[in-house]
C-alpha cells in the first residue's frame, strides 16, 4: 500500500500539531512575516478622510524585505494600494511611528499580537485602535493572525464589561 492510499484513507490517523508546553502561547505573527513585519501610523490628508473625521489616521501593517528601509518601502506600498502619490509623505510626517512588530510587542503591555494595536493608555486600562481604522499589507497568513489578535483585543474588553 502506498504512503499516498495511507494517509488518504478515511481510517487514516490525524496527523498530531507540535506539542506545545502547557499554557503557551503560539508565537507571535511576525514570525512568520516574510522579512520583518511593521507598523505605521499614517495621518491621511484631508481629502482621504471621512467626512465626520477631520482628522484621521490609519494603522497600517507591511512587509518588508530584511536589509530594505522600511520609509521608502512603505510609501511606494501605500501609492500602488490607493492610487495616490505618496512621495515625501515620511519626510512631511504624514507617515510616522515606523516600528519593527517585535519592538512595538517588547514594549507593550501584552506578550501576544495584542500589544500592535494599542493606541491608549491610563486609567481605564489599554485602548486598542478600532478595527476599521487599520490596513494590512502582509501575506494571508499573517494577516489572519493578527486580525485575529485584534478581535480578541476588542473581544476581551467586552468579556471584561468594558467598552471595545
Amino acid at each position: 500500500m502506498s504512503l499516498q492510499s495511507t494517509a488518504c484513507r478515511s481510517t487514516a490517523a490525524p496527523a498530531s500539531p507540535a506539542p506545545r508546553q502547557p499554557g503557551s502561547r503560539p508565537h507571535p505573527a511576525h514570525y512568520q512575516a516574510h522579512g520583518r513585519l511593521y507598523r505605521a501610523i499614517v495621518s491621511l490628508p484631508v481629502d482621504m478622510c471621512e467626512r465626520d473625521r477631520p482628522l484621521q489616521e490609519r494603522w497600517v501593517f507591511f512587509d518588508c524585505p530584511t536589509g530594505d528601509m522600511p520609509h521608502p518601502h512603505i510609501e511606494a506600498l501605500l501609492a500602488m494600494a490607493w492610487n495616490i502619490s505618496t512621495i515625501g509623505w515620511c519626510d512631511r510626517g504624514l507617515i510616522y511611528g515606523i516600528t519593527e512588530a517585535s519592538d512595538l510587542i517588547a514594549q507593550g503591555d501584552a506578550d501576544d499580537d495584542t500589544a500592535l494595536f494599542e493606541c491608549e493608555w491610563g486609567g481605564e486600562g489599554t485602548k486598542h485602535v478600532a478595527l476599521h481604522d487599520v490596513d494590512f499589507f502582509c501575506t494571508p497568513r499573517v494577516r489572519a493572525r493578527l486580525e485575529l489578535a485584534l478581535l480578541q483585543a476588542h473581544l476581551g474588553k467586552v468579556l471584561e464589561g468594558g467598552a471595545a
